[in-house]
């Protein structure tokens, strides 16, 4: 629009430019200019209006009705004059103003020049631009296209020679397998079906993994196959490459028990058939029904005469089979003797003969699993065996036997609770110690069992001694056993030892139930019966009064007592903050945890064990903060919300040391807490309802709510039902 704005400008311009020579000649006529001035004076003001003003019309309407030429022609000339001086006028300005004009106009010239040559530069840009982006842009997108394509394609050629190697491992497979190179195959089974898991959506794969899970199968058979072929004839190459073979499938325990299985087998097989020989030839015939026989009826054909040379030959049979284990065990503890010198050379400085212990350990027993056992149990349950042997040959004296049996198991529980269990500190508390039961079975050991007197006083009479005679002295702990250190959370390591062989004695007498009560007299069942649920049920029982002597220990409640007495109760406003007492309580908490497991580092503390602890030390700090909040001798509401906020805040915080779910005890924490908002007639309804507090808990709630909504009539009303409550127990 202003391009055709400057058009018109110019346009006009060089019209004006046209008529300047008119002009000039125009201005040199002679004028008067005063006469001048007075003739565009004379100029009607009408003709100075708008545009749209009419001249013609005007002076056509000005006519007279009738028209003298003398007086047209005189109007004509004056019109004329007027005409010249405003031309002659509008000359003088121009001219006056033509060198401005001039300036502008070039100007105005060379701008239109500049416009046109950006609008030709525009014009070639945008066209470059096109040809670069068809020339340019779209070849190279191409260009990544088909290099992202030739990408993908690379992968696929990988992924393709790999199922192609994966198919063929079947080959290489059973070459290794007949080399008896396991460790070799396991690992290259292993491995393929880790890399056919990454191929797992080619359809192919689903086929190939299946066979490989087929093949890993027959290699496990052909390991206990292998396995069993120790038994008789014990290989080092062979036995480790066995070995290593199983480790890697992560079997190590499963080997351990099919060897136990095999060269029991091995003993089974080997004695029977050196016996079947030499019956068979006593027989002078190969007759089957011989093999059919147990070992033991088939022992009852061996003449005199056969029987030194079978038991010379079963003894040399049996000594290869008991070599072979010897060279086993042998084996396992060079092996043990390597890890233990790798490992004390690293970073983790385990000795020998710890590490010794724990392989031990691993080789007979299922880690996770294991039971925890003393020599005495081994030696009880040794003994048993022997007493269960008796039994069968000397089923008149079964009853004795048994008797003598219960009456060593009734030991057994009463010196690991004397050890360990007994703590007159705390049986006064009445929490968490033994139960009815148990404190019936352990009063009967003592009365029936130990004679305190000699125990008291070793030189006793001879006739005290014979009255004496059934009974035995109370046992004593050894001096090197130390149950006062708080490092060691207190001998736990020997309080779990002692207490979870005896559970595990425990439940071996459980499974020789149906046998023992097979062999008892009728008339004596009821005694079996009844040691069965007075004693041996009740060992398990036993963790709680022992674990509990250590959960009473391990962490500092009187401390904790004492800087909660320190806080203000009464306060006016609501806090935000918790006490100082709460972080103290868990510190101690946290203290714990890490000493507990210390302990695990050098005896497994199994989870039954684990969970009791944490029960105990829970429950008691939860019924010390009920002390703590009975000893307060004023309290606001807003200070009640403090508690709540202080217990919260512990609960929190102890939900992340442990997994115990519920937290023990919580609901007599905040019960009690909450009774305080209680009215008269509804304490009254929970104070009867509530006996698990103690006596001085209940009154401290009430003497704290007097004056904030009891009144004194209530008080001594609700401490009547109180001292009714108590009056009982006294």
């Amino acid at each position: 629009m202003s391009h055709y704005h400057n058009s018109a400008l110019l346009g006009d311009l060089g019209s004006l430019w046209d008529t300047s020579e008119d002009l000039r000649e125009l201005r040199e006529e002679p004028t008067d200019p005063q006469a001048q001035q007075e003739i565009i004076n004379s100029i009607e003001e009408v003709y100075f209006s708008n545009d749209s003003f009419d001249i013609v019309k005007y002076e056509l309407e000005r006519l007279p009705p009738v028209l003298s030429l003398q007086e047209l022609e005189e109007y004509r000339d004056k019109l004329k004059q007027q005409q010249a001086a405003v031309s002659k006028k509008v000359a003088d300005l121009i001219l006056e103003k033509q060198p401005a004009y001039v300036q502008e106009l070039e100007r105005v010239t060379s701008l239109q020049t500049g416009l046109q040559l950006a609008a030709v530069i525009c014009t070639n840009g945008r066209r470059h631009l096109n040809i670069a982006k068809e020339g340019f842009t779209q070849t190279s997108l191409g260009l990544l296209a088909n290099q992202r394509k030739r990408q993908l394609l690379i992968g696929l050629l990988k992924s393709l020679r790999t199922i192609k190697t994966l198919q063929r491992t079947d080959v290489r497979l059973s070459e290794m397998l007949e080399e008896e190179d396991y460790p070799g195959a396991i690992q290259l089974c292993l491995e393929c079906q880790k890399a056919a898991s990454t191929f797992k959506h080619y359809s192919c794969i689903s086929e190939l993994n299946s066979k490989l899970q087929d093949t890993l199968e027959q290699i496990e058979e052909q390991l206990d196959v292998a396995l069993s072929k120790i038994c008789k004839n014990f290989d080092i190459s062979h036995y480790t490459k066995v070995q290593q073979a199983y480790r890697l499938l992560g079997k190590t325990q499963t080997a351990m028990d099919q060897l136990h299985m095999h060269f029991t087998q091995a003993i089974h097989n080997t004695v029977f058939q050196v016996v079947l020989g030499y019956v068979e030839l006593c027989a002078g015939n190969t007759d089957t029904k011989f093999q059919k026989l147990q070992y033991k009826d088939l022992c009852t054909h061996i003449t005199s005469d056969s029987y030194i040379p079978c038991l010379a030959d079963l003894c040399k049979a049996l000594w290869e089979v008991m070599l072979s284990y010897y060279r086993t065990m042998q084996w396992h503890e060079n092996h043990d003797q390597d890890e233990a010198a790798a490992v004390s050379s690293g970073k983790k400085l385990i000795s020998r003969e710890t590490l010794r212990s724990r392989k031990r350990s691993d080789y007979n027993l299922n880690k996770v699993n294991a039971p925890i056992l003393t020599n005495t149990t081994l030696n009880v349950i040794r003994l048993v065996g022997k007493y269960m042997q008796m039994m069968n040959i000397l089923k008149p004296i079964a009853f004795d036997v048994i008797h003598f049996m219960s009456q060593l198991f009734d030991y057994y529980l009463y010196a690991v609770y004397t050890f360990f269990g007994r703590n007159d500190t705390f049986e006064s508390t009445g929490l968490g110690l033994s139960s009815s039961r148990l404190r019936t079975t352990l009063n009967r050991i003592q009365e029936s069992l130990i004679d305190l007197e000699v125990s008291a006083d070793p030189t006793g009479t001879l006739t005290a001694a014979e009255e004496r005679k059934e009974k035995v002295p109370s046992p004593h702990l050894s001096h090197l056993v130390v149950l006062t250190s708080g490092n060691s959370l207190y001998g736990l390591a020997e309080r779990v030892v002692a207490t979870e062989s005896l559970v595990f004695l425990a439940e071996q007498f459980e499974f020789l139930q149906p046998h023992l009560d097979a062999v008892m007299p009728a008339a004596k069942k009821p005694f079996l019966q009844q040691f069965y649920s007075q004693t041996v049920s009740t060992a398990s029982e036993l963790r709680k009064p022992v674990y509990w002597i250590v959960a009473a220990k391990a962490i500092d409640y009187e401390q904790m007592l004492l800087l909660m007495a320190n806080v203000k109760w009464d306060v006016k406003e609501i806090m935000s903050q918790h006490n100082i007492y709460v972080d103290a309580l868990l510190k101690e908490f946290e203290e714990f945890n890490r000493r507990l497991n210390e302990v695990s580092k050098r005896v497994r503390i199994p989870l039954p064990v684990s969970n009791i602890l944490w029960e105990h030390c829970i429950r008691l700090a939860n019924r010390t903060l009920v002390e703590g909040y009975a000893n307060v001798k004023k309290c606001s509401n807003e200070g009640r919300a403090l508690m709540q906020l202080d217990f919260q805040q512990f609960l929190m915080k102890l939900e992340k040391l442990t997994d115990i779910r519920p937290i023990p005890d919580k609901e007599f924490v905040e019960t009690y807490i909450k009774a305080y908002y209680l009215t008269e007639n509804d304490m009254e309804h929970w104070i009867k309802e509530h006996r698990e507090y103690s006596t001085k808990q209940l009154i401290n709630l009430v003497n704290v709510c007097l004056g904030s909504h009891i009144n004194k009539k209530a008080r001594q009303k609700l401490l009547a039902a109180i001292d009714d409550i108590d009056r009982p127990k006294r």
